[in-house]
């Protein structure tokens, strides 16, 4: 394990590896983007709980095209496609467990701070728009910088604990088993630095993404035909994000798993 992260040389890589996974991962790749289309679609024309079994499977087709992506990664990895669910949904449960205290605390923020700061006094019958004002003219003053900061520390820590656990997709592929919070001890003091990398793999694709997205999207219509070829267009333009992130993750985990718990592939 290295003790210091190249970052410059964990893009490079991670960019490689995107590249090597194109092609294998094809076809996956087009069933995912399609798969997210249906779902925006299923939305208009389906009942609801069709509308959630489109969901899952656009879920475990995800997982299957992350699959893929790491196996031409990762060559003659022995990671099958359950432990990549098992670990999918530890993950997700985790930010949700997380997500829940961060959402409900920056929820009740906003009232608390504009209680403090004498600009309305909120009840039950306090209509909406008069506190959408309230809470304007608040963000210029210090209450205001206060609710950016709490939001700001927000995501910062759901961030962290993404850059944290940013291996263990890769690691589950890998071994062979269900990898979540052991991979932890991993990227441990390594964090700004997998951070710094991943604003090459992982914000600056993403940012592209929506740059892109946002006026084809308007052109597409709000039917469900527009809605599934917008949903659709999002997938397909999240393809270098998807690709390079999972770059990064087997290019971190190179360096970072310890030699002494390496597992043979067998």
């Amino acid at each position: 394990m290295d003790g210091r992260l190249p970052i410059l040389d964990l893009v490079r890589q991670a960019w490689r590896l995107a590249g090597d996974a194109l092609r294998p991962a094809a076809l996956w790749l087009a069933a995912f983007c399609l798969s997210c289309g249906a779902y925006r679609a299923a939305g208009l024309l389906l009942p609801g709980w069709a509308a959630w079994m489109v969901l899952m499977a656009a879920f475990v087709i995800g997982v299957k095209t992350s699959l893929a992506i790491y196996k031409a990664q990762l060559p003659e990895a022995p990671g099958r496609l359950v432990q990549l669910v098992h670990a999918n949904l530890a993950t997700y449960m985790a930010y949700l467990f997380i997500g829940v205290f961060i959402g409900f605390f920056l929820m009740v923020l906003p009232g608390i701070l504009l209680e403090a700061s004498g600009r309305v006094e909120l009840g039950p019958d306090t209509p909406p728009d008069v506190v959408e004002n309230a809470l304007r003219d608040m963000m210029p003053t210090p209450y205001g910088a206060v609710l950016v900061l709490a939001c700001a520390a927000g995501g910062l820590a759901v961030s962290y604990l993404g850059i944290r656990l940013l291996v263990f997709g890769a690691a589950t592929v890998s071994r062979g088993e269900t990898m979540v919070f052991r991979t932890w001890p991993w990227t441990k003091g390594h964090a700004l630095r997998l951070a710094a990398a991943s604003v090459a793999t992982h914000v600056a694709p993403f940012l592209g993404a929506v740059a892109i997205y946002q006026p084809l999207a308007k052109l597409a219509g709000q039917g469900p035909t527009g809605s599934f070829a917008s949903g659709t267009l999002a997938a397909v333009l999240l393809v270098p994000f998807l690709l390079a992130g999972h770059g990064l993750a087997v290019a971190a985990l190179q360096r970072l798993e310890p030699e002494d718990e390496i597992a043979p592939v067998i």
